[in-house]
């Protein structure tokens, strides 16, 4: 269909240039008022957006040690090890992998601004450390003393360590003390290409970069890995790093390419199936935007298939697995649908997870993968590996007593094949998606295109009735008209679009004003009832023997999800931009109207005469003078919020994260407000970058010219006007 519509205007551009000499500036005025471009920039326009819409955008959540790597490389490697480990949750750096013609890959390093954020967290937890330390040894010796006892050694520090670790700030401590324990100062540069002969080399190269040994995993950042495997033709896969991010550009980054998958596993481990730290992550994918499709993957099922299930299922393998994705569908549900009764702000973030239940559950075992791809091979298998296969072997006999079906059995228990169907039907909405798009844009062309023919094909029949009808000293009675026009209609054209231009700013300014605040207003009311409490109980003893007495009391914990703040506060900047330009594009078009009444009408009363008026010319000179009117451009992208605490806050961190947003909206006001009179003012200065009436007088003079010239060469210009109007209706 596209090919149809850039062949039309294509046949357009070849009409107007046939005859531009009678049509040109007519078709001009009218492409830039029906915003037409030409058909080749559509053509372009139209190859950049299937290209961008061709690439699958798959996003990979999941905690440290839940399998995440594992998964991606039985899905896209055939169970090799291509994805580098993390070493800690802190230091797994934001991974994405694309399809290239040769193995390389880009590391990017931590900016200079990043480590020295990193340092100021790192040396704020240090200070918080010792705070805490000197409280808990107080608290571990007084309690020693009262029992009568010595105090024990490093109690106290334990206490704070393992207190300290939970805190936001843990995550900049541990990433700079590894920077200081590397021996290497921080490069120079931002970014270092990587290129290999095998896929062997790379990863023994990358491994200097992301392995958790590797002398500069403290200062990358990110790695995009480009390999020439077909299983990535069209994807792009990004795996993410853990909650409590030290470097506040990742965590923003990370949380924009999530913004833009089209599907998202969010892995976690069987045995620990949407943990408390499963939650935070997923904040991730809150937000207006939100993702195409959702999926909850558990891993390590294998270790599941015991105890209870083992019983309930009488060793029936089929059944065993039903039991398993049963039961973590039903957790995953009372979690899920707590979440969002709780808190209403996700907007319904996880009803395709609650709706759909055992359908967005999907159960593997990466073991059980390596298992099946090397089955021929149980000799080279590990010792994990014949451990699971002996436990099997010995629950679910009837399944793994014969080659076949312990192949069989091995590919269920794995879910790779499941998994890659979920990506396929992804694949086959992204297309869908792509189609869509494309068809929006092509009506929408092949609307103004219509509008654009109509309009031009009325152009060239007014010329020829103007042709026909008029003879030159009628022109020339025009242009002495024209003349005295402009000795008494100057002050009055120039006051008159000088009090329109000065209505526009007032009009502009009052409706961007009064939406920014609605915005600003709902933002905030939205942030403020993202926090919610939890009810936990303390529990202590006194006394010792038959004198012992149990003590409880309860206390409430705040707790606040970062990620649907964060969603908001940046959604906002999105929408304040649009919301601008929006405002003024709207105000424009009854603006031109506007200044086409009020303008011919003071004209009108200055000369006292309607006859030296040709409203025709007059109403063509002012509408091609505003549309002509440029508008300036504005990006508030660069001034997304950003924050090092992330995840699930409670308490004390709610009350720093808390003063950080107030003070980013408080900021951005200022930015917006400063943004807004800029624009105004340059938009204004457009307006009046000439004398109207001068402007006026000389367009008109224009017209006067090309319509003496017309009438000069009557007969070829009717002619060549009616071959235009011709050509034109054949193609409309």
């Amino acid at each position: 269909m596209h090919e149809e519509i850039v062949a039309r205007l294509s046949s357009f551009e070849n009409a107007v240039a046939q005859f531009e000499d009678v049509i040109g500036t007519e078709a001009d005025d009218l492409r830039m008022e029906c915003g037409i471009i030409s058909a080749d920039a559509m053509q372009a326009h139209l190859a950049k957006l299937v290209e961008e819409n061709r690439l699958l955008n798959i996003g990979i959540i999941g905690r440290v040690k839940a399998g995440k790597s594992s998964l991606l490389n039985s899905i896209f490697f055939n169970g090799e090890s291509i994805l580098p480990k993390a070493a800690t949750p802190m230091t797994a750096s934001l991974t994405v992998m694309k399809y290239g013609d040769t193995f390389s890959a880009t590391v990017e390093y931590f900016t200079a601004q990043d480590v020295e954020n990193i340092k100021k967290e790192h040396n704020s937890y240090q200070t918080e450390w010792e705070k805490k330390y000197e409280e808990n040894k107080k608290d571990v010796e007084e309690r020693a003393k009262k029992r009568g006892e010595t105090p024990e050694p490093d109690k106290a520090k334990r206490i704070t360590d393992t207190a300290m670790k939970n805190t936001a700030k843990f995550a900049s401590f541990d990433q700079y003390e590894r920077m200081k324990k590397s021996g290497v100062q921080p490069p120079s540069q931002e970014t270092q290409a990587i290129g290999a002969n095998s896929l062997s080399e790379l990863l023994g190269k990358l491994n200097e970069y992301v392995g958790a040994e590797g002398k500069m995993m403290p200062f990358t950042k990110g790695v995009e890995i480009f390999l020439p495997q077909d299983a990535l033709h069209d994807i792009c896969v990004v795996d993410t790093p853990g909650i409590n991010d030290p470097v506040i550009s990742r965590e923003a980054r990370t949380n924009e390419y999530l913004k833009e998958c089209d599907v998202v596993f969010i892995i976690s481990s069987a045995g620990q199936f949407v943990s408390k730290e499963d939650m935070s992550l997923m904040d991730r994918v809150l937000g207006k935007e939100g993702v195409s499709k959702l999926y909850l993957v558990a891993s390590q099922t294998d270790n599941q298939l015991y105890g209870s299930v083992l019983e309930e299922s009488k060793h029936d393998l089929n059944k065993a697995v039903q039991k398993v994705t049963a039961d973590l569908s039903s957790h995953a549900l009372t979690t899920l649908s707590s979440l969002n009764s709780k808190n209403p702000e996700t907007n319904g973030q996880f009803d395709q997870l609650i709706k759909d239940g055992e359908e967005r559950v999907i159960i593997t075992s990466a073991i059980c993968h390596a298992m099946s791809l090397n089955y021929d091979k149980r000799n080279s298998w590990d010792n994990d590996m014949n451990h699971v296969w002996g436990l099997l072997k010995e629950s679910y006999r009837d399944y793994f007593d014969s080659d076949t079906g312990a192949m069989a059995s091995l590919e269920l228990l794995s879910g790779v094949k499941k998994v890659i169907e979920k990506i396929d039907v992804a694949r086959s909405k992204r297309i869908e998606i792509t189609a869509e798009k494309l068809a929006k844009y092509i009506n929408a062309q092949a609307a103004s295109i219509t509008d654009f023919s109509k309009r031009l094909v009325e152009e060239a029949k007014t010329k020829i009735y103007k042709v026909n009808n008029t003879d030159i000293a009628a022109v020339k009675e025009l242009k002495k008209k024209n003349e005295k026009l402009f000795s008494k209609g100057t002050e009055a054209i120039d006051g008159t679009y000088e009090d329109c231009v000065d209505d526009f700013k007032a009009t502009i300014r009052n409706v961007i004003t009064g939406k920014s605040k609605d915005l600003f207003e709902e933002t905030k009311k939205g942030i403020i009832n993202t926090e919610q409490s939890r009810t936990e109980t303390r529990r202590w003893t006194t006394g010792i023997l038959f004198w012992k007495k149990h003590h409880s009391e309860n206390y409430e914990i705040r707790t606040l999800r970062t990620g649907i703040v964060k969603s908001a506060l940046n959604d906002l900047v999105s929408e304040l931009q649009d919301m601008l330009v929006n405002s003024v594009e709207e105000a424009k078009k009854d603006w031109k109207k506007e200044v086409q009444s009020r303008v011919t009408k003071a004209l009108t009363s200055a000369v006292e005469d309607v006859d030296l008026i040709d409203v025709d010319m007059l109403k063509t000179a002012l509408r091609r003078l505003v549309n002509n009117m440029e508008l300036p451009d504005l990006d508030l992208g660069s001034n997304k919020f950003n924050s090092s605490l992330s995840g699930t806050l409670e308490d004390d961190d709610i009350d720093r994260f808390n003063d950080e947003v107030m003070g980013y909206m408080s900021n951005l006001r200022n930015i917006f407000n400063k943004a807004r009179d800029e624009f105004i003012s340059k938009a204004e200065q457009s307006a009046k970058r000439e004398k109207m009436s001068g402007m006026i007088f000389s367009d008109l003079k224009k017209q006067l010219e090309s319509l003496e010239k017309d009438i000069a060469n009557k007969e070829l210009t009717l002619e060549r006007l009616k071959k235009c109007r011709s050509s034109l209706e054949r193609i409309a």
